[in-house]
C-alpha cells in the first residue's frame, strides 16, 4: 500500500508596529508609482472590481518581491500590497475608485 506523504509550509514573519496614515493623494501616486515600476495594469484591475466582474484578485512577483491582493465589498474595495520592505492597506470607497481608475 502506497504511503501518503503531506506537505505543509509554515511561514513565520516578525514585523514592527511602525504605522502611518495618508491623505488620499498620496494614496493615488503611490498606487501610480507602483503601476509603472512593476508594470501592473492596477486601472483595469480596480475597473474588474468596480464593475463587479470579479471580486478580488491576487497576484505575485519575484524579483522584485511584490505581493498585491484586492478585494471589492459593499461599499469600498480594499487593497494590500506586501513589498519586500514593507506593508500597505487601502481601504477606498467605490465613489473613490473611478479617481484612481485613470492611473
Amino acid at each position: 500500500m502506497p504511503k501518503t506523504i503531506r506537505l505543509s509550509k509554515l511561514s513565520v514573519h516578525s514585523m514592527t508596529g511602525d504605522t502611518s496614515y495618508a491623505d488620499k493623494e498620496s494614496m493615488i501616486e503611490s498606487l501610480k508609482t507602483m503601476s509603472a515600476i512593476c508594470n501592473i495594469p492596477l486601472s483595469r484591475y480596480l475597473r474588474d472590481l468596480l464593475e463587479g466582474s470579479v471580486d478580488s484578485i491576487s497576484f505575485t512577483k519575484d524579483k522584485p518581491y511584490y505581493y498585491f491582493f484586492s478585494r471589492r465589498f459593499e461599499k469600498s474595495i480594499s487593497i494590500t500590497i506586501k513589498e519586500t520592505e514593507r506593508i500597505m492597506e487601502f481601504s477606498i470607497p467605490l465613489d473613490d475608485v473611478e479617481k484612481i481608475i485613470t492611473i
